[in-house]
This record gives C-alpha cells, sequence and structure tokens, in this order.
C-alpha cells in the first residue's frame, strides 16, 4: 500500500508538472529549450502579465495570491553570442580584443542592478559558494543582490533580490523578486528559490 501510495504521489506531481509546462507561453519555453533549463510553477502564485520597460526586460511573471510579492524571469542563452564571438574570432585583426560570453556573467549582472535601480547601484553583490550552486542549480556560477529599484521597472515594488546564475556554454538566468515592504520577504521568495535550474 506505501508503495502505491509513492506511485500516486509521483503520477500526480508530473501531472500537475506538465500540466503547469503547458501554460507557460511558448516564448518562455523555448528559451527554456535554448537555455538547458528547467522551471517549475510555485504553489500559491500565478502568472501575471509583464511589463515592457527600458530597464530591464524579462520572458515571465508570477505574482502571489495574497501578498503584494511577485518574481520575474529573465534568461538569456548564450547559443547566438557564442557564435557571434566566435565569428570575430576568425576575423580578428591585431589589437582586437573579444570576451568570451562564458567571461561576462558578473558585469551583465552589474549592469543590470544599475539599470533597475535607475542608476544607483549602492549593490552588494554576494557570489554563491561553488560547490553550493553546482548541487542547488547545476549552475557554474550564482550571486544575489538586494536593491531599491527605479520605477519605470519595479512600478508599485520598491526592493528587489536579484539572483543571477550562469552555466557555460548554455545561458544565464535571472530571477527578480519583487515586494513592497521587507517584511516576510525571505519567507516568500524561499518557495520558489529553485523554481528555475540547468538541467
Amino acid at each position: 500500500m506505501k508503495h502505491i501510495k509513492t506511485l500516486v504521489a509521483g503520477l500526480l506531481f508530473m501531472t500537475l508538472a506538465s500540466f503547469s509546462l503547458d501554460k507557460l507561453p511558448e516564448t518562455f519555453t523555448d528559451l527554456l529549450n535554448r537555455a538547458n533549463l528547467t522551471f517549475q510553477q510555485t504553489a500559491g502564485f500565478e502568472e501575471v502579465k509583464t511589463i515592457e520597460n527600458k530597464q530591464m526586460n524579462y520572458e515571465y511573471a508570477i505574482k502571489h495570491l495574497q501578498k503584494n510579492f511577485e518574481i520575474r524571469y529573465a534568461i538569456r542563452p548564450l547559443d547566438e553570442r557564442i557564435q557571434q564571438y566566435e565569428e570575430r574570432e576568425k576575423n580578428k585583426k591585431e589589437g582586437d580584443v573579444n570576451f568570451h560570453p562564458n567571461q561576462l556573467y558578473l558585469g551583465t549582472l552589474q549592469a543590470i542592478i544599475f539599470n533597475i535601480s535607475g542608476g544607483k547601484f549602492s549593490a552588494n553583490i554576494q557570489t554563491f559558494d561553488k560547490q553550493a550552486v553546482k548541487e542547488e542549480f547545476n549552475a557554474d556560477w550564482g550571486a544575489m543582490t538586494m536593491v531599491e529599484v527605479g520605477k519605470e521597472f519595479g512600478q508599485e515594488y520598491k526592493y528587489c533580490m536579484v539572483v543571477a546564475i550562469h552555466k557555460d556554454d548554455f545561458a544565464d538566468a535571472y530571477f527578480f523578486y519583487l515586494s513592497d515592504t521587507k517584511d516576510g520577504f525571505e519567507e516568500l521568495l524561499t518557495s520558489a528559490f529553485h523554481s528555475l535550474k540547468f538541467k
């Protein structure tokens, strides 16, 4: 009987997971596939419309059903950027300097923080332990920081925790946890902290 309960629970989990993935926007699932990422929908959240802005584009967002707490996801596959890099390397002239996309994750994160904070950039970036980020996200690098966001990206929100993960040759991915208060922030973000992982 115990084995049957386990089997039923597993089957129910797979059904719910596949159902939630089917409901994801096609543009987001295409990016997940290109980036070799998996996404797990978080209980207690529902999809909300993305907001066009000049500070940071993102592809998918969910909002807590009871709290003013939103999570936005941005995925940046490296496939095309690596092709462009390799093409530049073939045609490299003396004095040209090219950086491989696998070397740009920290600088890109700094630029994103600068943009979403409206140019304030007072963030203290905390890099994840290499072994921990591998075990928890199957990533080669990861970091996080908390900033106060500018009006265009933040809208009605004031605070944003940014989590970035990078996997060599695949993608950079970003989680933006947004709230108008710091109260209960950690508890709310914990449930969705590992919703995006590399395969």
